[in-house]
């Protein structure tokens, strides 16, 4: 590191600071987990800046399904748009900063986007939770929340993630990697992340943030992606997808949710969901996404909320559902968000059936909320 700060006070005093190193790879960890505010959301996007909803530090990360940690990296946050962004921090007197750490980072997303279970990442988000790191900090409205997660498992899936190398100083070797991954991964934005440290002889410490090998047009474009969906955008998208078939099918969907009164949550990105709120306290059982292979319904059994959150509810809803040709439920996906194509329901008897199961749902719900 060269150069010096100097900060002057009211009284026109001046106070130098010179550049130094982190005395441990630890402090610098803290720093960040303490204060996000330091990963230089304002650059990553001025127009938008981003807020951090801290996950974990040192989170675990399977190499197969249900299996114990691997690895772990250094933190989870995720943003307000439900982008998962991984941090790996190393101090530049690491020699593995070099190339080593970039090895490190992909074999992390490559395995957490694949086995990571949405219940992990709450359940270390609820952990985490104080005022200042919350949901409503970063400004999602508490009936938006179970859809602000189900956006944040899509996107986990869909490879939608951020990558950002947080160093005191980036080599030049690490920053032609980045650009390079940045300009050949769509959907994954890659960043480099200078957090140089200047202190005072008399213990005033300076953090300055600054994104190395940022790319812009890149970024842009990849931005450009991760827009609001819209009606009409998924609609294109799932005829691309999976068909016309699909598409009209989905079409028919959203008239149906309308004429039910629904409020409807948009996700962000290609991949990106629809889900339909039901009744006065955002009830939600089904959501619509589009993958890059097909377009899905995933029945929400996880979210589900009281009085339906029953085993024998949770059956009942099964049941309906398996009338369908095609659509098995396996028991030990009641907990979670089992998912089936929605071509399986473009024939009219199937699209009968799957109503048939939401229209029940809905006179269940008027008379709970009848009732209370």
């Amino acid at each position: 590191m060269t150069g010096k700060i100097f900060v002057l006070n009211n009284n026109e005093e001046l106070t130098e600071l010179e550049p130094s190193q982190y005395s441990s790879e630890d402090l610098f960890q803290r720093l960040i987990e303490k204060h996000p505010e330091i990963l230089a959301g304002d650059q990553i996007t001025p127009e938008n800046p981003r807020k951090w909803l801290f996950i974990s530090s040192e989170m675990g990360v399977p190499a197969e399904q249900d299996g114990g940690s691997q690895w772990y990296l250094d933190h989870l946050f995720v943003d307000q748009d439900a982008i998962p962004t991984f941090i790996e921090v190393k101090r530049s007197t690491d020699t593995r900063i070099r190339r080593e750490v970039v090895a490190q980072m992909l074999d992390y997303a490559a395995n957490a986007v694949k086995y990571w279970p949405l219940d992990i990442l709450q359940k270390s988000y609820t952990e985490n939770f104080s005022e200042v790191n919350s949901l409503a900090a970063i400004g999602i409205a508490l009936e938006n929340e179970d859809a602000f997660w189900e956006t944040v498992i899509v996107n986990l899936r869909a490879g939608r993630v951020r990558l950002i190398f947080a160093a005191d100083l980036i080599p030049i070797e690490l920053q032609r990697i980045i650009e390079y991954l940045n300009s050949q991964m769509r959907d994954t934005e890659v960043l480099g992340l200078e957090i140089k440290q200047f202190l005072s002889t008399d213990g005033l410490t300076t953090l300055v943030p600054s994104l190395v090998g940022k790319n812009a047009s890149v970024l842009s474009n990849k931005r450009s992606d991760n827009k609001r969906m819209d009606e009409q955008t998924f609609l294109k998208k799932a005829e691309q997808t999976s068909g016309a078939d699909v598409s009209v099918i989905c079409e028919k969907l959203l008239r149906f949710f309308e004429s039910l009164g629904c409020d409807m949550w948009w996700g962000r990105g290609e991949a990106a969901s629809f889900i339909p709120g039901f009744g006065k306290t955002w009830h939600q059982f089904v959501a619509v996404f589009n993958t890059s292979r097909n377009t899905l319904f995933s029945l929400q059994f996880q979210y589900l909320k009281e009085p339906f959150n029953t085993d024998d509810y949770k059956q009942k809803m099964k049941a309906g559902f398996e009338k369908i040709p095609g659509v098995q439920i396996p028991e030990d996906k009641l907990s979670k968000r089992p998912s089936f194509p929605v071509e399986l329901i473009v024939s009219d008897t199937s699209y009968d059936i799957f109503i048939g199961v939401i229209k029940s749902f809905i006179e269940d719900l008027i008379a709970f909320e009848g009732e209370k």
